[in-house]
């Protein structure tokens, strides 16, 4: 074992931690003791928590109370000791029907909310789930038109289905017409792209000397500079809320229950917790400490990302306390990861 953990205190650790996630109470030496078959006595098994706790895996909260993991310990029985459960076929049909629900639904937005809140009611924890910036997805058309007097309505489809608007202002003298020859120019150019893609061919495009010989052409790219501006983050779509209030750690600390449910409010905090599963679609497990938000190092975030094709779509994952039934947590969030790129791939 690694950290100079040998087999028998590997074991006890994992007793400590299974219990502690099952009671979210602390742990004695007779409750492991029993559980281990009375193989080790109580007292053999105190002088093996001692050692742990000397290493930082697991702490007393009070002199006379049993022992709880800490982050390092339960880092160390993620990396070392976590046996996954398979999950049960009643799981898996519901999370296939509800991702094949929303495959023909046009709105990527609504599929991946769909799937979350399931994951959310399944798990017990609260899901949240991040449609990648606009930029990180292939174009599909674009599409300019007149919104009022003075101002242009770009819209651009992803090949997802996600759809974006934005607004240009102050262009009341472009003709429908010339507005007919832009959006054949811009789609031209857009093929195959993503958004960030065609931004750079556009300004490219500007720059070049014969760009400025066409009027209707060099409105164009000055009107796609101007609307391909940075379109800063996604989407982010918090399920399950609720499940938080049942969580012992928080039902009982009224502040840190209002400190984690303000973060589900800020739409940056949720992309820093999330963003390194983004591109990634191997499992990504924060926990407490690990976090890259420090107000939020009460709680762990297990994560995932999901693509089409290529392209990152986003990410999905289960934020609750550090006592989270990772043995569960982490092949379901795996799983709905998985399927969201299958889906994906459909549409």
């Amino acid at each position: 074992m690694a950290f100079g953990v040998d087999e028998r205190a590997a074991q006890v650790l994992r007793h400590i931690v299974e219990d502690y996630v099952a009671t979210a109470e602390p742990v004695g030496s007779r409750t492991v003791s029993k559980k281990m078959g009375q193989a080790l006595s109580p007292a053999t098994i105190r002088n093996i928590m001692a050692d742990l706790e000397e290493m930082g895996f697991l702490a007393q909260p009070h002199t006379s109370a049993g022992r709880i993991p800490t982050g390092a310990g339960f880092r160390f029985y993620i990396d070392h000791l976590l046996l996954r459960r398979s999950l049960v076929q009643g799981e898996v049909d519901r999370l296939n029907q509800a991702a094949q629900e929303g495959v023909g639904n046009a709105s990527a937005d609504e599929l991946v909310r769909q799937v979350s809140r399931l994951l959310a009611n399944l798990a017990c924890q609260a899901s949240v789930v991040i449609v990648s910036r606009p930029d990180e997805q292939r174009l599909r058309s674009v599409s300019l038109m007149r919104a009022s007097a003075d101002k242009i309505l770009l819209v651009a489809v992803m090949q997802s289905g996600y759809v974006q608007h934005r607004l240009i202002e102050g262009e009341p003298d472009v003709t429908a017409d010339e507005l007919e020859k832009i959006n054949a120019y811009l789609n031209g150019l857009a093929e195959g792209l993503t958004l960030a893609a065609l931004r750079v061919r556009v300004r490219a495009e500007l720059r070049r000397e014969k760009a400025r010989y066409d009027r209707v052409m060099h409105r164009a790219l000055a009107m796609g500079a101007r609307a391909l501006a940075d379109s800063g983050p996604g989407e982010v779509f918090v399920e399950g809320r609720a499940n938080i209030l049942d969580q012992p750690e928080f039902a009982e600390d009224v502040q840190r229950l209002k400190r984690v449910l303000r973060a589900f409010e800020e739409k940056s905090v949720i992309f820093r917790l999330l963003d390194r599963a983004m591109a990634s679609q191997a499992i990504q497990v924060s926990i407490g400490p690990e976090n890259p938000v420090e107000e939020l190092g009460d709680v762990s975030v297990v994560a995932s990302g999901y693509r089409q094709g290529p392209s990152a779509m986003g990410s999905i994952g289960l934020i609750g306390p550090v006592r989270m039934d990772y043995s569960r947590v982490i092949p379901l969030v795996e799983y709905t990861a998985n399927l969201l790129t299958t889906m994906f791939g459909q549409r």
